[in-house]
């Protein structure tokens, strides 16, 4: 499935609407419908943004069973990230090719 139609999904299960979100997010409506719906690449801080209105964290996961990532190192990975605006497509790619994958996860309510 992919980040947009996932996004979509989660929207849909938790009854959120475009207007609720986007004030959730700090946007408007009509940028938040842009950014889903017009065939665009939403860039990777976007979609982590978007993502966190939906209560849900990225996580990178290492597929290789190799050392564990430490949360400092994807913490300066997203910051580089968002601030380069790459978008979420090639990041995901270039994880892919690290060995790494993302995964959302859904925040526990406390």
């Amino acid at each position: 499935m992919d980040i947009i139609s996932f996004i979509e999904e989660e929207m849909s299960k938790k009854e959120m609407t475009y207007d609720m979100l986007a004030k959730k997010i700090g946007t408007s409506r009509q940028n938040l419908w842009m950014k889903l719906n017009q065939k665009k690449r939403p860039n990777f801080g976007t979609i982590r943004k978007i993502l966190s209105g939906l209560d849900i964290d990225l996580i990178i996961e290492n597929k290789r069973n190799a050392e564990e990532t430490s949360e400092e190192d994807v913490a300066s990975f997203f910051e580089i990230a968002d601030n380069e605006q790459v978008s979420y497509i090639a990041i995901e790619a270039f994880l892919s090719a690290l060995g790494y994958t993302l995964k959302m996860d859904a925040r526990k309510n406390e």
